[in-house]
């Protein structure tokens, strides 16, 4: 059998000499599989410099190892820009050097085509991974481990491959030769289009040649420095080699480059062993080396009790400066507040000054608790940890001041959106994300509460606002002012006190407000009900909004005021659009923006990840009732402005797909319906400005006169059944993108 499959790979390669009939002859010999898992006779024809330019179905090309126990199966993806595909270099020849190592090799031809399609080539490369993984063996190949290789553009493939991979799909190695593109980021978002999964488990090799493309070398490191500080294990290798380069033609295991032997040794190097019963270094207490100050903190907590304490780095120790003195004396000081913020601060340090008396004797209303960007510096400590290991510190913190303070509310702040060296995202960032996602999750309701505020120092596209923290790591007075009014409303109702804050906006679609309606259901349990499912559920899709949503179906189930289940109006078209996705519904019948904006602040979206958010909000402040008041067009445009910003904060990876204003009201003269449209204008205007996905479907509702059409709605404005349908058809197309 092994014999055969040694003559099957020199049938492979001499095909390019031009004797592809011989293997066409036997399609066994020849090895090569559909997507639809049935054997051909022939792949896709190759030029005389071995490249396709032309691929008409997509196949998979099977080269096993002559070795007689192989050490695993390698799925293989060639670059050539998804115009061609370089298979003789990039796709043969790398699997001939990974059946030497012990592996059969998989070579994918994948769709190419001028102009490119990299979605063409994602399907197919999703349809056939999992192919493998699920019937692998049952072409002959051996199934112990799972080696995902991407060379160049196949690099680019590849990472987009295993992002979209559930985490129980994700190979054992992920092998990315000179990946290219991973710069590449949405025309309304500053973050890369791909990013490690957040949870890694496959071993990662990145490799580079030094003369290649700066900003592709860049974005490689920084890819391999998140899924290593996602708690993954990864390697990065910028090797002094110039003969392989993304942008050329060539093999790049060629003996004559470095390449080959450092591959090798990756190959051969055991699986690292669960390193999760390791020691913590963030949870270890260190003393910092601000020793005078912790002495100086130690005898003023000796001396007097405090109602508030803050905890933190050089971002909480800055309040003591000059310039933030009005605020701390405006927030803070008036409630009997201690800064125990110290400049360099990491977990260890904290939990050093806590186990060594900084608390002793206190007994606070309220602890805040600001750390982590100082845990992920690389450039100004020897060490930078993990996510994990981050929000393990924090935890600790956590646990030693519940442990303290019993009587104690927390307030953890969600890492802030700091960096070196600009306003873009970098793997310092990242991580400090990552490890914010986890920390939410010790968020109770009871005594531990999770805060983001991190909106207030972005601007829209993600990017950190230069006047917020110019120094992209601290904050302004200015933005230290705005991360304590967005933190007032939960500060003051932990403390049990009035608001700090004298300068609450006109615009009341902007103020964060819980319910304000006499609702027919019980709108603070349907939060609670959120929170608790939201992490289970796992959305790929979130939507958020008023009635239209809430009454369309999905979970959580609509319930009315005792608690009883309640029918959804569309539970037919809710089906046929969302049955093959994990979908979660944020949509609160009588909400206003406010209330979405409560929502949000109160953690109903993190440590989510989803891939697409809509969000249909904005109908209810174009009414006036007891509790609320009409709102204006430009108020209700900045009041949904604001939604964007906090979802594009919170899940920044995530498609915004804002929907205009449904029309309401039997006439097209109607004041509800003139403002409406004004609305939207204003709503396209800001998506177009932004980049944003704007959807408006008003037009598909209503005829010629501006009258509804029959059947589409109950009372000219909640959607039936087949108004649903119609709303669900035209956001299809959107969700089925890659």
């Amino acid at each position: 059998m092994k014999a055969l499959a040694h003559l099957t790979t020199f049938l492979l390669l001499v095909a390019y000499s031009g004797i592809s009939n011989a293997i066409a002859q036997n399609p066994f010999k020849a090895g090569f599989v559909s997507l639809e898992a049935e054997v051909v006779s022939k792949g896709n024809k190759a030029e005389a410099d071995g490249n396709l330019y032309e691929i008409d179905t997509p196949l998979l090309r099977l080269m096993r190892t002559d070795i007689e126990s192989p050490k695993g199966t390698a799925l293989i993806l060639a670059g050539g820009g998804y115009e061609i595909l370089k298979m003789r270099n990039e796709g043969e020849k790398t699997a001939l050097f990974l059946n030497a190592e012990g592996f059969d090799a998989v070579v994918l031809e994948y769709r190419v085509s001028k102009p490119k399609n990299p979605n063409w080539a994602l399907a197919d490369a999703l349809r056939a991974y999992r192919l493998l993984k699920t019937s692998g063996k049952a072409f002959g190949l051996d199934g112990k481990r799972l080696v995902l290789v991407g060379v160049s553009t196949g690099g680019h493939l590849a990472a987009r491959l295993v992002q979209k991979l559930g985490d129980e799909e994700q190979p054992d190695d992920l092998i990315l030769i000179s990946p290219t593109n991973l710069d590449e980021t949405p025309v309304n978002s500053v973050f890369p289009m791909v990013r490690p999964p957040v949870r890694p488990t496959a071993r990662l090799f990145v490799s580079f040649s030094a003369n290649d493309n700066k900003d592709w070398i860049y974005s490689a490191e920084e890819y391999a420095k998140t899924w290593k500080g996602y708690d993954g294990q990864a390697m990065f290798k910028l090797l002094p080699d110039s003969l392989y380069t993304s942008q050329g033609d060539a093999n790049p295991v060629d003996t004559k480059l470095e390449l080959p032997g450092v591959l090798k040794e990756f190959l051969q190097t055991p699986q690292p062993g669960n390193s999760a019963t390791a020691p913590n270094p963030a949870a270890i207490p260190v003393q910092g080396r601000a020793k005078q100050r912790y002495a100086e903190k130690l005898a003023l907590a000796a001396k007097e009790k405090f109602d508030l304490i803050m905890i933190g780095n050089s971002i909480t120790h800055n309040f003591e400066k000059q310039g933030y003195q009005p605020i701390w004396n405006r927030f803070f000081a008036p409630r009997k507040a201690l800064n125990l913020g110290t400049s360099a601060y990491r977990t260890e340090n904290i939990l050093w000054d806590i186990q060594n008396g900084v608390l002793e004797g206190q007994s606070p209303k309220v602890v805040v608790l600001e750390i982590g960007t100082n845990n992920i510096d690389e450039k100004n400590f020897p060490t930078r940890h993990t996510a994990g290991q981050l929000a393990g510190g924090i935890e600790a913190i956590v646990k030693v001041l519940r442990e303290r303070l019993p009587d104690t509310k927390i307030i953890v702040l969600r890492c802030f959106p700091g960096c070196y060296g600009g306003p873009n995202p970098t793997s310092h960032r990242a991580i400090l994300e990552r490890a914010s996602d986890m920390v939410s999750k010790l968020a109770d309701g009871k005594h531990i509460f999770y805060c983001d505020v991190n909106h207030v120092f972005l601007n829209m596209d993600g990017s950190i606002n230069r006047e917020a923290m110019p120094d992209w790591l601290h904050p302004s007075p200015a933005a230290a002012k705005a991360w304590a009014q967005a933190m007032e409303p939960l500060l003051c109702e932990l403390m049990g006190d009035e608001s700090r804050d004298t300068e609450i906006p006109a615009n009341t679609a902007l103020v964060p407000a819980p319910n304000l309606e006499d609702n027919s259901y019980d709108w603070l349990g349907r939060h609670k009900e959120i929170l608790s499912i939201k992490d289970s559920i796992d959305p790929e899709i979130v939507l958020i909004g008023n009635s239209i949503t809430h009454l369309w179906g999905g979970e959580p189930p609509m319930r009315w005021a005792d608690g009883k289940l309640r029918e959804h109006n569309g539970p037919k078209s809710w089906d046929s659009l969302f049955h093959d996705y994990r979908v979660l519904n944020l949509g609160f019948g009588w909400d206003r923006t406010q209330n979405v904006l409560w929502r949000l602040d109160r953690g109903e979206l993190d440590g989510l990840h989803p891939r697409t958010v809509i969000i249909n909000i904005g109908t209810n402040n174009t009414g006036q009732s007891q509790h609320g008041r009409m709102n204006t067009a430009p108020e209700i445009v900045e009041g949904i402005r604001a939604i964007c910003l906090r979802v594009r904060s919170k899940v920044p990876d995530a498609r915004i797909v804002l929907m205009a204003v449904f029309p309401r009201e039997q006439t097209k003269d109607h004041p509800r319906r003139l403002l409406i449209n004004e609305i939207n204008a204003g709503l396209e205007s800001f998506a177009n400005e932004q980049k944003i996905t704007f959807l408006n479907i008003g037009s598909k509702m209503l005829d010629a006169d501006g009258n509804f059409l029959p059947g589409l709605t109950f009372d000219f404005c909640h959607p039936t059944e087949k108004g649903y349908q119609l709303w669900a058809d035209e956001i299809r197309p959107i969700i089925s993108e890659p």
